[in-house]
């Protein structure tokens, strides 16, 4: 199904002005930064028909890997790039409450249903550095390859959706001690449907100057999604949060 492009023609109006009218701060030098670790994810919502995915289909906590990879320059107009990856999958049993149809099935009230969901996705952004100083502000935009999938008892509705999203990241260090405190946001939004995505962290990296230098970070994140059966193949209104442990690396 062709998802969200009432949106990305606003996007495509939008980005002309926020990007190539911002991209003279780039960074000075050629660099290369991966992190990668483990996100808690505690879910809560509903899912079909305003079906609790906590109280009846079961699905409360899980962990999943996330990683990213980014590569900056100096060369004008040219945007940086960030690819990010992002396991978000669960599995539970539940009770029902309250009949709803899925898939073409009818559940009723007292059946015992096994679900799974999986909402993994991958992030392809364009961005330009506007700051690059002791404070660094980034604006971009992002393509998350969404493949997206709920079960429960067998029956499978699945989308596999490109969301174009808006993109801003900032980060502030602490001079001469290798701390710093930074934060992101993707986010989508129209008629009623919504994607948003943050995290906020606080990492620590070796400053010695010389390349490679490496780090950690710990932080908290929470993605959300409300989308109807116009946007994806099955209603759901999601929240996925939780602390997350990077090891980070610049080259």
């Amino acid at each position: 199904m062709m998802i969200f492009f009432r949106s990305l023609k606003r996007l495509l109006v939008i980005a002309p002005i926020t990007l190539f009218g911002t991209s003279a701060a780039q960074a000075d030098f050629l660099g290369v930064y991966v992190g990668a670790g483990v996100w808690g994810q505690d879910f809560a919502g509903s899912a079909v028909s305003d079906v609790s995915i906590e109280d009846q289909l079961g699905l409360a906590d899980n962990s999943g890997v996330q990683a990213y990879f980014r590569f900056e320059h100096p060369v004008p107009m040219l945007p940086n790039i960030r690819i990010a990856r992002s396991d978000i999958e669960d599995a539970g049993v539940g009770v029902l409450t309250s009949p709803f149809e899925y898939g073409g099935d009818a559940f009723v009230p007292g059946q015992s249903v096994t679900t799974t969901v999986d909402m993994t996705h991958t992030d392809v952004t364009l961005y330009y550095e506007l700051v690059d100083l002791a404070f660094d502000l980034d604006l971009g935009l992002t393509a998350r390859v969404l493949d997206s999938q709920l079960t429960i008892d067998g029956v499978t509705e699945e989308e596999n959706a490109v969301l174009p999203m808006l993109y801003a990241a900032g980060k502030v260090g602490l001079p001469f001690s290798g701390f710093y405190l930074a934060g992101d946001i993707n986010c989508l939004g129209f008629n009623g449907a919504s994607v948003m995505d943050y995290a906020v962290k606080v990492g620590w990296e070796i400053e010695n100057f010389i390349l490679p230098e490496f780090g950690v970070e710990a932080g908290f994140r929470r993605f959300a999604i409300d989308a109807g059966d116009d946007d994806l193949d099955f209603v759901i209104d999601m929240d996925v949060e939780g602390v997350f442990f990077n090891i980070t690396g610049h080259f």
